[in-house]
């Protein structure tokens, strides 16, 4: 028998699956992608086909295991990570009886805002439920409709043609452990996010208050357990799929967010990183919950049920550079091409600004309505500012979600590690430094944390490292950027002018998403 030298991580994303083979190091030995469609009904409509995410599985699997000699016999164990808040109705043999609703899904808001609300409101909240959920949670769910407990009644009050035969009522990463292993379980942080988890230190189970609220047996929703705990062995018909070993041990994985987190192999209390994809996130590791109801930002208990992460989300970060360029004329994913167009561009204080809210934000303002924009424009204002204007803002809304996120999490002016696609960007960790004024460090293959996170996972399973902090051995950094300090002082002058322009254009949003 082969030697079992390698980790097997998966990352499923919006708009693609990655897969990567970890050696014990760290390093990658290989890695595939493979895309799957997005399905926009709608406006504010986001599905997928669950059987696209199988499919995508299977293919990028045969095609990594087919480059590297005797992979199958020489992987460890498996780990998953994937995209989160997404619900997926399906029957006791774990098939889809409807598309996915994904995390970018708000046809719910409507729903969100009546769960939540009430005669007075505070923040859009009514007060009594507000309380009930933070004692509970910590938190509370989105007004915005993406988070699944609205999409869960959703389906209860506009499917009930399928509500009889639902069996379980799955995130993601769910639905594809329960098609690798049989067995229906999800991570601690996936739960925690439908909201209906009884997130408090000893408990950190489905809440039976919660899942009253809305009339939910907790029979449909799958058992609990850590990132690192097995969900169950690879099983024959899966095996036989996706060429690999059966009996494989498959953790129980992670959602993106902590799969980040454990990638970026900075496990010290208060440690922050910054996750830069199509969307993006801050978070910490803290000790204790903590939420400001205010502006978004809240905790969410770690995947393997030790303590909690402190996340500020935002939703345009990657996906405002993939629309500027279409708008700007640039081909298709030619990001160099985009990033040159920016470089060739100094900033001034003069300059444009851009407002990343294309679909809306939930931090630091939680409003799904609210829309994005080029601001400042001259006869001047060539497609080189207007380049520069959107890295840079998508820097400047996450220094205005960041003052927030300094007093929650205690370390301010704390170095920020940066993660995903993004980070690749030389140009944006600059920028990054630059305007949020301290200093950043990349890892050496950014666009891979998620497969690496979910690979820790595995390696904890296969016994290779005591627990996640041990694991974290495993991520390599790469550079620091330190803040400039001429460009430092002119981004804080032009962000007093950013902040400044949500409250006088708010009342133009549109009447419903």
């Amino acid at each position: 028998m082969a030697q079992q030298d390698l980790l097997l991580g998966y990352d499923f994303g919006t708009s693609a699956v990655k897969v990567a083979l970890f050696a014990r190091d760290g390093a990658i030995v290989a890695a595939a992608t493979q895309g799957y469609p997005l399905i926009l009904p709608q406006r504010g409509w986001a599905e997928q086909v669950p059987q696209d995410w199988w499919a995508a599985m299977a293919a990028a699997t045969r095609a990594l295991v087919g480059a590297v000699p005797d992979a199958a016999g020489r992987i460890a164990a498996i780990g998953l990570s994937a995209q989160m808040g997404g619900v997926v109705p399906v029957d006791a043999d774990g098939s889809a009886l409807h598309n996915a609703l994904i995390w970018l899904d708000t046809r719910s808001a409507d729903i969100a805002r009546e769960l939540t609300g009430g005669m007075i409101r505070v923040a859009g909240y009514g007060p009594l439920k507000l309380a009930r959920w933070l004692r509970l949670t910590g938190g509370a769910p989105s007004l915005s409709g993406k988070d699944a407990i609205s999409k869960i009644v959703w389906l209860q009050r506009h499917r009930p043609d399928l509500w009889p035969r639902v069996h379980k009522l799955l995130d993601v990463k769910d639905y594809l452990l329960a098609h690798l292993t049989g067995r229906f379980v999800t991570s601690f942080d996936s739960a925690h996010l439908t909201w209906l988890f009884d997130a408090r230190p000893g408990r950190k189970r489905w809440s039976p208050t919660l899942l009253k609220q809305i009339g939910l047996p907790a029979a449909r929703l799958p058992d609990i357990a850590g990132a690192c705990d097995v969900a169950g062995g690879l099983s024959d018909g899966a095996a036989a799929e996706l060429g690999l070993r059966p009996g494989t041990p498959v953790t129980v994985g992670t959602g993106d967010v902590a799969a980040a987190a454990i990638s970026a192999g900075n496990p010290e209390e208060g440690s922050l990183h910054l996750y830069l994809g199509t969307s993006l996130w801050l978070a910490a590791r803290i000790a204790r919950s903590r939420v400001d109801p205010g502006t978004s930002i809240g905790s969410l208990s770690f995947a393997d049920g030790s303590d909690y992460l402190l996340i500020a989300t935002q939703e345009n970060a990657g996906a405002s550079i993939r629309w500027a360029m279409a708008l700007l004329g640039l081909a298709e994913d030619d990001f160099a091409g985009f990033e040159a167009l920016a470089r060739s561009h100094a900033p001034t204080a003069d300059g444009p600004f851009f407002f990343p809210w294309l679909t809306g934000e939930r931090v630091p303002v939680d409003d799904p309505r609210i829309r994005g924009a080029f601001a400042n424009l001259g006869i001047e204002s060539g497609r080189a500012a207007m380049a520069f204007a959107v890295y840079e803002g998508v820097a400047l809304n996450l220094r205005w979600a960041m003052a927030s996120f300094d007093k929650l999490s205690g370390r301010i002016g704390q170095t920020l590690r940066l993660l995903g696609g993004g980070a690749r960007s030389t140009f944006w960790a600059q920028m990054f430094a630059d305007v949020l004024g301290r200093a950043v460090e990349t890892v050496e293959t950014p666009d891979q944390c998620g497969t690496l996170g979910a690979a820790m996972t595995a390696g904890v399973a296969a016994g290779w490292y005591p627990g996640l902090a041990d694991a974290a051995a495993m991520t390599r950094p790469a550079r620091v950027f330190a803040p400039d300090p001429a460009r430092a002082a002119l981004y804080a002058a032009r962000f007093g002018r950013y902040t400044g322009y949500y409250p006088r254009v708010k009342k133009w949003r549109p009447s419903q998403v």
